[in-house]
């Protein structure tokens, strides 16, 4: 029954759908804390582990390659599944991950096991925007673009937050034990009460979710394969493409903001490891704004893809801004303007894996292409990783910015290109 419901719209009572909006963003917030840990430790783990920039992103790495490869995968393979167990199920596994690393794992076995972390983690997103295109209706859906942008920068804001206050007594590990706690209780919470909002939905909706008899495998197969003819035929699949390449250099830019940034303020700036982590804080919290802000400018810009270009060229302006200060001693303005960074591409983040999703969610299916995008996603962020470290141990800190600023600045110019061609194609074919 529940994967009948996953696969045809259903109406529910406002407080119904508000509770399950609040079930999805409690499910990501809390997985925010458990993706994090690790990353958000970054210079104490380094420090008690006595292991370098390239050592210490291996995991992170290994993280953000499975996690990607499993966004695919689960954004294919979502509406098949039994949701209150692959959710549930998922979060306790999490959980137990980061309460290993708490009782003391030795460093050599965290890569793997933050592997594993990222295959559990690669479950949520593709599915928790499927079940939210399935049930929330339009309006309900525009209050669900804005309020499951947040648990990004929410639990990032929470474990750098804890994780600077840790700091200050070398008690990093606390990180790890908070996210056992608030991602097993989350865990429970969805295994009991998920059931009981999709029972009322079957309730509400005997007739709606209950598939019509006339409806057999073949008129099924014929409608799957009219979407996807539909699919290419509607340009769906170059626009597709285009926004991975949009989401991986997006996510190359901000996760590599957020776990390089204390680091950068350590080495370049000389601050306190403690004080390093905490500033950091600025930039989940402008980041915040960026998803409220993404709404905002959708209003005057309505093609997503022009709406990324604003976005990114704005990025483009903002690290050209940071180059031109980073070998001062002004490191509150650097902040700031890493920050405003973060507030763009958390922004651009939330047009790819968000809003266009939910916004197409109608036509195709939203968890497959959240799935996609989510999976670019985190391409780029297991290039940032890695590929950041050996940047700054080749050359400089300075080198990682202009890598930034060339990323921008080409996703700007070819943005500019496209609206350019279709400014003239469509005047053609007036």
């Amino acid at each position: 029954m529940e994967q009948q419901t996953a696969d045809r719209k259903v109406e529910l009572s406002n407080k119904t759908q508000f509770i399950l909006i609040f079930l999805c963003w409690a499910v990501y917030t809390v997985a925010y804390i458990g993706r994090y840990s690790y990353t958000a430790n970054g210079v104490p783990i380094m420090k008690y582990f006595s292991v370098n920039k390239d050592e210490f992103a291996l995991a992170t790495t290994f993280f953000f390659f499975a996690y990607g490869a499993g966004q695919i995968l689960n954004g294919i393979l979502c509406r098949k599944y039994p949701m209150k167990y692959i959710i549930s199920g998922a979060l306790l596994l999490s959980a137990v991950i980061n309460g290993l690393v708490f009782f003391g794992l030795p460093f050599t076995f965290i890569k793997y096991i933050w592997l594993v972390n990222g295959i559990c983690q690669s479950v949520f997103w593709a599915s928790l925007l499927r079940i939210l295109s399935c049930y929330l209706d339009e309006k309900h859906m525009n209050k669900a673009v804005i309020i499951m942008s947040t648990p990004v920068t929410l639990g990032t804001l929470l474990v750098y937050g804890m994780s600077s206050l840790f700091a200050l007594f070398d008690g990093f590990k606390l990180a790890f034990l908070v996210a056992f706690i608030a991602m097993s209780s989350v865990g429970v919470l969805w295994f009991f009460l998920f059931p009981k909002v999709t029972q009322k939905a079957r309730l509400e909706n005997m007739t709606t979710v209950a598939p019509s008899s006339g409806e057999n495998a073949s008129e099924t197969a014929k409608s799957e394969s009219a979407k996807r003819s539909s699919f290419v035929r509607s340009g769906m699949l170059y626009m597709l493409i285009l926004f991975c390449v949009y989401a991986i250099v997006s996510n190359y830019v901000k996760d590599g903001l957020t776990t390089w940034v204390p680091q950068i303020l350590s080495e370049q700036y000389h601050l306190d490891d403690s004080l390093s982590i905490i500033l950091t804080l600025v930039l989940p919290i402008l980041g915040l704004c960026g998803a409220i802000f993404a709404v905002f400018i959708n209003k005057f810009v309505k093609n997503h893809s022009d709406l990324l270009g604003v976005f990114f060229g704005l990025s483009a302006v903002t690290v050209l801004g940071i180059q031109l200060i980073f070998k001062t001693d002004m490191w509150y303005l650097a902040l700031l303007l890493f920050g405003l960074v973060s507030l763009f591409m958390n922004g651009a983040n939330n047009i790819i894996t968000n809003m266009f999703p939910l916004h197409v969610g109608k036509q195709y299916n939203s968890g497959m292409l959240a799935g996609l995008l989510n999976g670019a996603c985190y391409v780029g962020s297991t290039l940032s990783q890695y590929l950041i470290a050996l940047i700054a141990i080749a050359g400089d800190w300075s080198a990682v910015i202009n890598v930034f600023f060339w990323l921008c600045i080409g996703i700007t110019a070819f943005s500019a290109v496209m609206l350019l061609i279709r400014i003239l194609f469509t005047r053609k074919v007036k």
